[in-house]
């Protein structure tokens, strides 16, 4: 209830965000096109994508949380308060690096911390 107060009541629109990365969250595609949400909007937001992409859900988890898996099973990212999540099976894209690289300046991150997650990109995942 209380995740409610902090809902966008705004109706959803799935177009490219392009303005202003600085605090954003929302979801970064493969091609590197980065929709904005409100972080307690990620699930509604992975359900819209996931019809918007024509995917099927992949039925894993909760049925709030299907969305949310399946985005990141197809190799999208998810950014939420300032932290970059992923399926760790599937590297980042260079498009999706590429935006993570400005994501990461405009919001006070060092180089090293981008050049980090660069370098996870080349570790194979642990079993």
């Amino acid at each position: 209830m209380f995740e409610a107060w902090f809902r966008n009541t705004e109706p959803i629109k799935l177009e490219p965000y392009k303005g202003d990365l600085k605090g954003v969250d929302g979801w970064l595609s493969r091609e590197g096109v980065f929709y904005r949400c409100n972080y307690v909007d990620h699930s509604i937001y992975a359900d819209k994508l996931c019809k918007k992409y024509g995917y099927q859900l992949l039925n894993s988890f909760p049925l709030s949380m299907n969305g949310e898996y399946t985005l990141e099973k197809k190799g999208w990212a998810k950014i939420s308060n300032g932290k970059v999540h992923y399926a760790n099976e599937k590297p980042l894209s260079k498009k999706q690096l590429d935006f993570l690289f400005d994501y990461f300046i405009c919001n006070g991150y060092s180089v090293n911390e981008y050049n980090e997650l660069v370098r996870m990109q080349e570790v194979p995942a642990p079993f």
